[in-house]
This record gives C-alpha cells, sequence and structure tokens, in this order.
C-alpha cells in the first residue's frame, strides 16, 4: 500500500469540470470556489480515518470469515496418522561351513529402493487386493482389476495371494467405527501415505493417515507386513527358481559323468585287449585314455560343485532372511495429527481483519460520490451553500411541516443558510427566479424547492413556488392538493395567471402547478410565452421559487436555467457521481449560466447523514451538528440521532403553524 503517492477517499481529489485549476478562474462571481486549495490531510492520517469509518465493516468481515473458518474446521474430520517403522538390514555375503556370514552394512542407494519399493505402485495394489477381503473397507472394482491385472503380468508380488495375515499384525477397529467400511483407493494411498528414512538410519518410517485411528493404524500395519513378507517370498521364489535349474544342470553333467566314465572304461578295455599292438600306436592309445581321464575328472568336479551349491540354496530356502525386518508395528494414535480448528481463529480473525481493511480501502477508492463543501468545490468549481439534513424515515413527516413544526433543527438551519448565501433576505440584490435541478431524478430538488418557498414564506416574502418539470411533476403530491389547470393552459391558452394560481394559505404561499403534460415539452420553449411568464411572475412576488427537471437527459432542462436568475444545484450527499455532476455542471455552463455579470450556479449537499457524516471529521457545520447537537435540539427539543419519532407538537390550526416563525415587521 502506497500511502504516500495517492489519497484514500474522494474528498481529496481535485477534479473541474472544466479542466482548470481553481486558482486560474477569474469569473468574478462572489459564490465561486476558494481560490486557495485546501492543504490534504497526511496519509497516515487519511488511513486512519478510512479504518475509523469502516470500522463496522472491517469488523463484519472479520467475524464473518472468522466463523466461515470455525464451521469449516468443525465440518471437516479429524485425521489420525499411525506410523510403523521397518528396519533395513545389513547384506548377507552367503554360506562359510554351513553359517551365514555378515557383509559391509546397507548403503543409501539401498534404503532408497527400500523406501521406492515400499511406495511403489504395484506393492499398493497388492495391499487394495489384500484389504478387499476385510469387510472393514470398501476397495473400487477398477482397483482390484487393475490389482489382478499387474498380477497377471507379474508386476505385483502379492496380488494374488489369498494367504491370511497374522491377527497380531491386523489392527483391526474397535467399536462403531468398525462397523461402517473405509473407502480406499490408489489415490489415497499416494495422498495419504508417507514413506521416509528416519534421520540418518536404517530405519524406514511407513505412515498413514486416515479419519478413523483403528483403521488407519490397520492399513498401516498391513503395508509393511506385505512388504516383508513379499521381500522373505521373493528370496524363496528366487532360490526356488535357482534350484530347479540347478537340478536341471546336475542331472544332465550327472549323465555327462557317466557318459565320460564309461567311456574311460571302454577305451582301457581296448587297450588290454589290444596287446599286440605297435609301440607306436600304444603310445596315441597312452595319450588319448589320459584325455578322456581328465574330462571325466573336471566333469566330476563340477558335479561336486553343483552338488554343494544344491546343498545351500537348499539351505537359504530354509533359513530366508528378508533384507527388511518390522521394528515395531502402527497403534491406533490417541489424537488427531491435523491442527486443532479452534488454533484457527485467531489467525483467521486477523487474516480476514486484513481483508477488510483492504476492502474498506478499496471502497473509500472507488467511492466516487461527493460528502463535504470541499468535495464540491472541486469537483465542479462552484459553491456550495450547505447540507440539508436527511430525515429519520421513522418520523413520517413532510419535510416543509417539520421545518414549520420544528424551526429550530438543523433543518431549518440549514435553509437559512440557503437564504442567506443566495441573498434572498436583501430585495435589492436577491434573484427573483430561483430555479431548483439536479443531476439525474431522486437527488432531492423537489423537496428543497418547497422547503424553501415555505421558509420564505415565513420571512413575510410573496413566494409562488412553480412546478416545470413537464415529464415528472411532483409537487402536487407533496403539497397533497388537486389542481385543474395549470402551468400548461397558462401558456397554451393565454389565460391569466390569477386563475391558475392557487394560494396554500396554511402555508402562506402560491402555487403554479403543473398538470400531466400532453404536447411536446419542447414546444413551450418555442415562443416566448415561457419567458414573458416568467418576467411577469418576477413583477408580482418577491421570489419565484422553480421546481425544474434534471439536466441530464431533459433537453429543456438547459432553455429553463438560462431563464432563471439563480440556478440552485442539488447533489445527493455521498451518492451523486462526480462525472454525473460534472456533465450537469457543463450543461449549465453550455447554457451560459457562467456568463461573465450572471451569479453563478451554486450547489447544495442534499440528504446528509449526519452522524455518517460527522465521522469524516471534515471540520464543516456537519460535524459541528453532531458533535454539539444539544445547542440546536434543546429549543425544540428534538433529537434527529434517535430512531424514535418525534413526538408531535399540538397545534391550533393551520394557520397557526405559519404564526411561529412570524417576524416583527419593519
Amino acid at each position: 500500500m502506497r500511502l504516500a503517492s495517492g489519497n484514500f477517499g474522494p474528498d481529496h481529489e481535485a477534479v473541474h469540470a472544466t479542466g482548470e485549476p481553481p486558482s486560474e478562474r477569474s469569473d468574478g462571481n462572489p459564490h465561486r470556489a476558494s481560490a486557495v486549495p485546501p492543504a490534504a490531510n497526511p496519509p497516515l492520517q487519511q488511513l486512519t480515518g478510512i479504518l475509523r469509518r469502516r470500522i463496522w465493516l472491517i469488523l463484519g468481515v472479520a467475524v464473518l470469515g472468522t466463523l466461515l473458518v470455525g464451521a469449516v474446521g468443525l465440518l471437516l474430520p479429524p485425521k489420525y496418522t499411525a506410523k510403523a517403522l521397518i528396519v533395513v538390514e545389513v547384506q548377507q555375503s552367503g554360506l562359510a561351513n554351513g553359517q551365514i556370514v555378515a557383509g559391509a552394512p546397507a548403503d543409501q542407494p539401498a534404503i532408497d529402493t527400500q523406501v521406492t519399493m515400499l511406495s511403489s505402485s504395484s506393492h499398493l495394489q497388492s495391499v487394495l487386493v489384500s484389504l478387499s477381503k476385510d469387510p472393514g473397507f470398501r476397495i473400487p472394482a477398477r482397483e482390484i482389476a487393475a490389482a489382478t491385472a499387474d498380477a497377471a503380468a507379474g508386476l505385483s508380488d502379492r496380488a494374488d495371494k489369498d494367504t491370511p495375515l497374522p491377527p497380531s499384525v491386523i489392527q483391526e477397529p474397535a467399536g462403531p467405527a468398525a462397523t461402517k467400511p473405509m473407502s480406499l483407493s490408489l489415490e489415497d494411498f499416494e495422498r495419504y501415505l508417507r514413506v521416509s528414512q528416519e534421520r540418518s538410519s536404517r530405519v524406514i518410517g511407513v505412515s498413514f493417515t486416515a479419519t478413523n485411528p483403528d483403521k488407519a493404524a490397520a492399513v498401516t500395519n498391513r503395508i509393511v507386513q506385505l512388504y516383508v513378507e513379499s521381500q522373505g517370498e521373493q528370496k524363496r521364489s528366487y532360490a526356488s527358481d535357482e534350484l530347479a535349474k540347478l537340478n536341471e544342470r546336475i542331472a544332465e553333467l550327472k549323465r555327462e559323468v557317466e557318459q565320460a566314465a564309461s567311456v574311460v572304461h571302454k577305451s582301457i578295455q581296448q587297450r588290454f585287449a589290444s596287446g599286440q599292438s605297435s609301440p607306436g600306436d600304444g603310445g596315441e592309445a597312452e595319450v588319448h585314455l589320459r584325455e578322456l581321464e581328465r574330462e571325466a575328472a573336471m566333469r566330476d568336479q563340477l558335479y561336486a560343485n553343483l552338488l554343494r551349491r544344491q546343498k545351500e540354496i537348499r539351505y537359504q530356502q530354509e533359513v530366508v532372511v528378508p533384507d527388511v525386518r518390522i521394528l515395531s508395528l502402527a497403534s491406533p494414535p490417541e489424537r488427531p495429527s491435523t491442527t486443532n480448528p479452534l488454533l484457527f481463529i485467531f489467525p483467521a480473525f486477523l487474516v480476514f481483519s486484513m481483508c477488510g481493511c483492504w476492502l474498506a480501502v478499496a471502497i473509500e477508492r472507488l467511492d466516487r460520490g461527493m460528502r463535504s463543501e470541499q468535495d464540491v468545490n472541486e469537483a465542479l468549481g462552484i459553491a456550495c451553500l450547505g447540507h440539508i439534513p436527511q430525515l429519520s424515515r421513522a418520523s413520517r413527516i413532510r419535510p416543509h411541516r417539520y421545518l414549520l413544526r420544528h424551526p429550530y433543527s438543523a433543518y431549518a438551519e440549514a435553509l437559512r443558510s440557503i437564504v442567506a448565501g443566495l441573498q434572498l433576505t436583501s430585495p435589492q440584490t436577491a434573484p427573483k427566479v430561483v430555479l431548483t435541478s439536479s443531476s439525474v431524478p431522486l437527488e432531492g430538488k423537489t423537496k428543497l424547492a418547497l422547503s424553501l418557498a415555505v421558509y420564505l414564506a415565513t420571512l413575510r416574502r410573496r413566494v409562488l413556488l412553480v412546478d416545470l418539470d413537464f415529464r415528472h411533476p411532483s409537487v402536487l403530491g407533496a403539497l397533497r392538493v388537486k389542481a385543474k389547470r395549470g402551468v400548461l393552459d397558462l401558456l397554451l391558452y393565454d389565460l391569466p395567471p390569477a386563475d391558475v394560481i392557487q394560494r396554500i394559505p396554511n402555508l402562506g404561499l402560491d402555487y403554479l402547478p403543473m398538470t400531466p403534460c400532453t404536447v411536446d415539452p419542447l414546444s413551450m420553449f418555442a415562443g416566448d410565452q415561457l419567458k414573458r411568464l416568467l418576467d411577469q411572475l418576477r413583477q408580482s412576488y418577491d421570489c419565484v421559487i422553480v421546481d425544474g427537471p434534471p439536466l441530464l437527459g431533459v433537453t429543456e432542462a438547459r432553455l429553463l436555467a438560462n431563464m432563471a436568475d439563480r440556478v440552485l444545484f442539488v447533489v445527493k450527499w455521498g451518492s451523486t457521481r462526480r462525472e454525473v455532476a460534472q456533465n450537469a455542471i457543463n450543461i449549465l455552463r453550455s447554457a451560459g449560466c457562467f456568463e461573465e455579470g450572471r451569479a453563478h450556479p451554486c450547489a447544495v449537499l442534499a440528504q446528509v447523514n449526519l452522524k455518517e457524516h460527522a465521522r469524516y471529521r471534515y471540520g464543516d457545520v456537519g460535524e459541528f451538528l453532531v458533535k454539539h447537537r444539544s445547542y440546536y435540539f434543546r429549543s425544540s427539543g428534538l433529537n434527529l440521532f434517535k430512531s424514535e419519532p418525534p413526538q408531535p407538537q399540538p397545534v391550533a390550526a393551520e394557520d397557526g403553524e405559519l404564526s411561529k416563525l412570524k417576524v416583527p415587521e419593519a
């Protein structure tokens, strides 16, 4: 995480709609953004603020991840590892006077060979076949078929042997676990079998891991016992094969010896029978006889050697000494070899806490909403007049009614700040026509227009509320009144305004409604009827509050903004993305609202969650309202920070609500 190279929240990103830094703007607007940008918070302070604001998210991720790890650990059955030990014997050098003579000790390659043979597939298949006859194990048919095929090909040593193992070797499971067969396959052997040399000794450790301790010990013992027996059987088999070949050779050599003796005997008889032979012939016969005697003697010696070898092999068959022997059998382990799941709780909590921190930082970095006046100034390049608090849904009071019933609340104070910022209290400099608009619908512009009109009416101002949202008029619903005629009738039929404007006595203001539009809204701007209507209303009222359409996606919004004296741009706290708001401001710019000599639009943050806003510690009025809430709510007896709805105060009459905010005449 690089803290020094970037910011962690949207409140530190300077993006201007015009592409110019605030210090380079010279528009003459008294309400434009400050030319000196505030200093950015240090990276460590930014990170601390993010973690503090997202502490519940971090704790939620940590607790949820820890519970998930704990649940998985408890659901996984514990595993037990049983271990047996075998010893590689020293090499044997044969017989000496009928005794076995020890040779050189086993070397490392010999031990490695034993380790490889113990974990070979042929040996494990032999074990599977042997376990298939045990009711405590369930071996797949394909494994038995493969082992049988290997046995037929001569690759397995005991796959076709049915000799049972000694009961002392086979550790049968005891208890309820013995009735449940254990499924085993060659893959299970290769995964859970461990064969390794114990340090630098001639001892080899064979361990097997299973969910049942008794069966783990039984499988381990079966592996080592079959291996030791296979070693002895291999030696006996080799001796039998060699003895069979030797017997054939001895029989053949015996016949040759007998033939040689017969030839020598015949040669001697022929010599005595031919006593009258010449000396020369007698010498040659003597030489031939000597050659026959030497050949017979050689065959006799070879025959004697083969007989001695036959005796040695028969002795080896009787006293076969395998290359390995069992040092200790495996016993059922009492404790599982897997780690206790409870030991993972604390590391899991730490790991998921770090994940929660990363998630919190990512959410802050991806957040494109605006939450402070500084965000609005930097992103849009216009002034922000205040924060409109979000009223509790549990109160079930409409904002303009709430304003009248709680004149000293934070909501009322926010409206005072907007009125003062727009200079609506000064008849000489106050804008006559104020348009409330937003980027997209549901930003809170209608509630702000209605509340602003109601508050201006309490200041003894002649106020007219005009609904010019041709597509979705909503002021009628907010006021809960009905109207047969509206502003369209004024524009289409040239009716007198007095015939259409309605008086709302309990609020002290006039209202020009918008009935459902059945014509093209752009046609209302084709002529100068709407402009002349607004000019006429300027002469009759101190202030005309216009609830306009949203700027994005509505063509007539930019035309209406050009006719207003001041545009009040509503930004929903934490919801309106910067790019969306910047595009809306560009529409106002193209409509001429930022021309020289004209009051520039101002922004208002609406639906502000004051408690959440205070956690960002911007140092603005929103944080002050939370920190010193008793100062604001002591007079009205209201606490916005409790979930309980405020108790309604008794009202004598509808006009009595207006009398609460009456001010003395000048």
